[in-house]
């Protein structure tokens, strides 16, 4: 039996929009080859890995549990995939727009792992995070870190 979840669906077709947003901005610079990375490298192939994860989140939002002939479940990439696609973008965004707006996409992608929360929940935490997150390493450890900044 399988079922359709169209929120998992959703999820996935972020992360590949962020995926191709990635590999879209690594085409601006040089690739380089393994052996002699280019500016650009880096953002491309995290781009690739971040389309692979979203295409995986979103095959697994249309069939969301399959359940086997003995009634078993598999497990749910979905909470995995989300929190690694999470990181990636952190640190893809962490330099180009700043800490606060890094730590919002980055807890949004986290917050979608826990299908139990409401979206309500889930904006209240994309929001206070990066508060608590600029007042405790900006301000509170004095780290030097952009709060806000655009470099396109």
């Amino acid at each position: 039996m399988t079922k359709f979840n169209r929120i998992d669906t959703l999820a996935g077709l972020f992360v590949v929009l962020i995926g191709c947003l990635a590999i879209y901005e690594a085409l601006y610079f040089e690739i380089g080859s393994a052996s002699r990375m280019g500016p650009g490298y880096f953002p491309f192939y995290i781009g690739i890995l971040l389309l692979l994860i979203g295409t995986g989140l979103t095959l697994e939002g249309r069939w969301l549990q399959q359940t086997s002939e003995a009634g078993a479940h598999l497990p749910s990439l979905r909470g995995l995939l989300l929190i690694l696609a999470a990181v990636i973008c952190f640190a893809l965004t962490i330099e180009r727009f700043g800490l606060f707006a890094a730590s919002m996409i980055a807890v949004f992608l986290g917050t979608l792992a826990d299908r139990s929360t409401s979206i309500q929940q889930k904006l209240i935490l994309t929001v206070a995070v990066p508060i608590v997150s600029v007042v405790i390493f900006k301000y509170g450890l004095g780290l030097n870190v952009d709060v806000i900044r655009w470099r396109p």
